[in-house]
């Protein structure tokens, strides 16, 4: 039986390579084990952080690698390291305790109220994918190789009021089925 070689990758940089039989008999194997942990685990979606300037490309575009982001003239889209990746777009789980993001965010001096934390439904997520994703076990984030569509977001809040209501308005003015909730010190309205 032929062993497989073991090769160390950044999974935010590049996805697991796969040979010709696990593409065509494994498909979207890792996908799949995503599901499963989150099934064991109730969770209920994907958390991705951004600056809440983007929400309003990200209501028209999805979330998008850093290769994929085009933007008109005029137009400005703040990247954040932490999640955001030339190939790859990270998720952490709802039930982590978002420390990474936290000291992240403390170590680059973020303001806290440009946070904007968008859910992403895994089940619709996982539909509307045609590439596999992969799971970091140690930083406990899943990585998505392509756009993640507006369809897949389930909720979007925001700490910034002035934001607030614009976003609520292109959600409502799209008919987007996305929840928009403010968020502030533990207190959350929608």
């Amino acid at each position: 039986m032929a062993k497989e070689k073991k090769v160390d990758i950044e999974l935010s940089n590049e996805a697991p390579k796969k040979g010709f039989f696990s593409k065509i008999f494994k498909g979207k194997s890792e996908q799949h084990k995503v599901l499963s942990h989150i099934k064991s685990s109730n969770i209920k979606n994907f958390l991705f952080y951004t600056d809440v300037s983007n929400c309003l490309l990200i209501l028209e575009q999805g979330i998008r690698t850093l290769n994929e982001r085009k933007l008109k003239k005029g137009e400005e889209y703040t990247v954040w390291t932490y999640l955001e990746n030339s190939n790859s777009i990270g998720l952490e789980f709802d039930s982590s305790t978002r420390a990474n993001f936290w000291k992240w965010a403390t170590n680059a001096k973020i303001d806290v109220a440009k946070v904007a934390v968008i859910a992403v439904d895994p089940a619709k997520l996982a539909k509307i994918c045609k590439k596999d994703w992969a799971f970091d076990h140690v930083a406990n984030v899943v990585y998505v190789y392509e756009t993640i569509p507006p369809e897949a977001i389930s909720w979007i809040m925001i700490k910034d009021r002035k934001n607030l209501q614009r976003i609520k308005t292109i959600v409502e003015g799209n008919g987007i089925n996305i929840k928009v909730f403010y968020g502030e010190n533990g207190n959350i309205e929608e």
